[in-house]
């Protein structure tokens, strides 16, 4: 059987789609499985175990053109991938149906018209699955994918196997092991007894949203209530340089601190990996941490807690507006008590 998933973008929806990767290949070993992404968040998906071909194009640069020939070049490129028994969009959107439309198939699957932003997206699918909108994400994800395969799933055991699939090279596993960012488990000390390792946190300091970012004098604050305690903290930041090396200038004499050099999306996986804990905004950086079976806390701002949380024994979820619903004005997420935070990061350790 011949699977093809079609999850474009953007970095934290394709992850919480291809947590459930490994419980696919788990329950359907002979399955071929390829995925359909855009090229600008390939590097998440590649070398992952769960995934026999990743299809990666410059789907949304190819649409912006309005380019007849491009499209008509992106469409030979689709129908060369061959006939795929089952077709599944998890994104739902109408860019989305209308790559699978360019893509041979037996069954096209995707939301009803109740159960997706997009209404006309509905009208391309062969098997329509419903579910409420306002669902949580995982339980969406879950039911687009396995109810296509007439299948019930429970969510936890779905999940449980999350982070296999996710895996990096090895030249990105060498590039961050010689940054020499985690200290080894144990050693002994100067009077003899064992010395214990420091454990990693890593602040997700960006998110491509205003509304969806922890402040950095929030973060400073954090730093100063966790003062205490044996860790070490890696600034990870993507574009603000400049608000993460005065960052780090407030909070290193305070606690070991590591501005990370700025690394690709690879070795990302390999920080996340072999970090304790990841805390950051509503964002695909942190939802990697989760998806890696890392400890985590997820500030959330303007978007809904109840239908976003990720879950987790070791993942918490922070909201300072119960009732948020999408506001561009809703700035909450700055509200979130950094003393809060620190007495959860102290459970977590």
């Amino acid at each position: 059987m011949r699977i093809g998933i079609i999850r474009l973008s953007a970095l934290g929806d394709i992850i919480v789609s291809a947590v459930f990767l490994p419980y696919l290949k788990k329950t359907y070993p002979k399955a071929s499985i390829d995925w359909f992404v855009d090229e600008n968040f390939s590097d998440i998906l590649r070398h992952s175990p769960c995934i026999d071909h990743l299809h990666a194009f410059a789907f949304k640069k190819i649409f912006r053109s309005k380019n007849p020939l491009k499209i008509y070049r992106l469409y030979k490129q689709l129908q060369a991938c061959g006939k795929y028994d089952i077709l599944i969009d998890m994104q739902g959107l109408l860019k989305s149906a209308i790559v699978g439309m360019m893509i041979q198939k037996t069954r096209f699957v995707g939301f009803d018209k109740h159960s997706i932003r997009e209404k006309l997206a509905s009208l391309f699918y062969s098997t329509k699955i419903t579910i409420a909108y306002e669902k949580n994400i995982l339980e969406r994800n879950a039911k687009v994918l396995f109810g296509s395969l007439d299948q019930e799933v429970e969510l936890e055991k779905a999940i449980e196997s999350r982070k296999m699939a996710f895996a990096y090279s090895r030249d990105s596993a060498v590039r961050i092991g010689r940054m020499e960012l985690f200290d080894k488990m144990c050693g002994n000390t100067a009077d003899g007894a064992i010395g214990e390792r420091k454990k990693t946190i890593v602040l997700v300091l960006e998110t491509s949203k205003i509304n969806k970012t922890y402040p950095l004098e929030r973060y400073c604050e954090l730093v100063h209530y966790l003062s205490k305690l044996n860790i070490k903290i890696l600034l990870l930041w993507h574009a603000n340089f400049e608000g993460a090396k005065n960052l780090f200038d407030n909070i290193h004499e305070k606690v070991e601190t590591i501005l990370l050099p700025k690394i690709t999306l690879d070795e990302i996986k390999v920080l996340m990996q072999h970090s304790d804990i990841i805390i950051g905004g509503d964002t695909g950086i942190t939802h990697l941490g989760w998806a890696m079976q890392r400890a985590s806390i997820t500030l959330y701002g303007n978007t809904p807690l109840d239908r976003f949380k990720l879950f987790g024994k070791k993942n918490i979820a922070l909201s300072a507006n119960k009732q948020a619903n999408y506001d561009k004005n809703d700035l909450s997420i700055r509200n979130i008590s950094p003393k809060n935070i620190a007495m959860e990061v102290e459970k977590l350790l």
